[in-house]
């Protein structure tokens, strides 16, 4: 169990340097920032709670792995530690906490699972990141282990189609299917070899009192994405379940019901647009050794 949450980090600090180059390439296609119109200059204060968790067969795989192993122990000869209550609830998921104002956005991602030390000794696995993107730079730190890794950033860049105002961004209209629109984010996920990541519209729905787009695919399963940012660059036509800000620059999924309950379900606890947010969601904690990554 140690090794895959290892692996987990490192994908997370992967992620920035990818999410880093996309908030900043438009900037290498379009010119400078004074030349092309970034909508995200414009993104209020948005904060979104969120849990992701990997089901199988409709059970958090990781709890139910644990609980299984946890009653084959108390049946046995070995002395049994268990977990608490309290994390054995949390096995298996990622809580996330995401901020969003102007061109910066940061997340804060809490994760739970557990290991073996020993037989039937049963011990949490807890990590804690913090990623954030903003003019002049791109952070990526691991809260516990208190380290983290600073790059240049050219912060968020979002383009909002050019027939997008404040009437027709606000609601989840019929226009979000505007086909060339359509055409310019699928010809640029097949470029970019990731086609598939087109769905189908199912309508439009609500979460956590924000308007959404329902969305169909095969392999995926059903999903709701934020529909109500078009004018801040935000697109309700792609879904995008990849953990780390990689998948939550130019969107915002609310949930997803994965196929046959096995896969990455999402729900949102609370989504708030245009009130005060923390500045300090988008600053290095104090204590936190940071070094410099190419």
């Amino acid at each position: 169990m140690q090794q895959r949450s290892m692996s987990w980090l490192v994908s997370a600090l992967i992620a920035i340097p990818l999410a880093a180059c996309s908030a900043s390439g438009n900037h290498d296609a379009g010119g400078s920032a004074d030349d092309k119109h970034n909508a995200a200059d414009a993104t209020p204060p948005i904060h979104v709670s969120q849990t992701m968790v990997v089901l199988r067969d409709g059970q958090p795989a990781s709890e139910q792995n644990y609980r299984q192993a946890l009653a084959d122990c108390r049946k046995g000869p070995f002395p049994t530690q268990a977990l608490s209550d309290d994390v054995a609830g949390k096995l298996g998921r990622t809580f996330y906490d995401v901020w969003y104002a102007g061109p910066r956005i940061a997340e804060r991602a809490d994760r739970w699972d557990y290991e073996t030390a020993g037989t039937c000794q049963f011990k949490p696995v807890h990590e804690s990141t913090l990623a954030i993107i903003k003019p002049g730079e791109a952070v990526t730190i691991d809260l516990i282990g208190k380290t983290g890794t600073r790059q240049p950033s050219d912060g968020v860049v979002r383009q909002a189609s050019p027939q997008d105002n404040a009437n027709n961004a606000a609601k989840p209209a019929d226009g979000d299917d505007d086909a060339a629109l359509r055409a310019a984010v699928a010809a640029q996920l097949n470029k970019q070899g990731q086609g598939d990541l087109m769905a189908h519209s199912a309508g439009t729905d609500s979460a956590a009192g924000q308007p959404c787009k329902r969305l169909e695919q095969p392999g995926i399963g059903e999903s709701c994405v934020w529909s109500g940012g078009r004018k801040w660059g935000f697109s309700s036509d792609v879904v995008d379940d990849s953990e780390g800000l990689n998948g939550r620059i130019d969107s915002i999924l609310l949930w997803r019901h994965p196929p046959q309950g096995t896969g990455k379900q999402w729900t949102t606890e609370k989504m708030t647009v245009g009130e005060a947010a923390d500045g300090r969601a988008f600053e290095v904690p104090s204590g936190i050794a940071i070094s410099a990554s190419n």
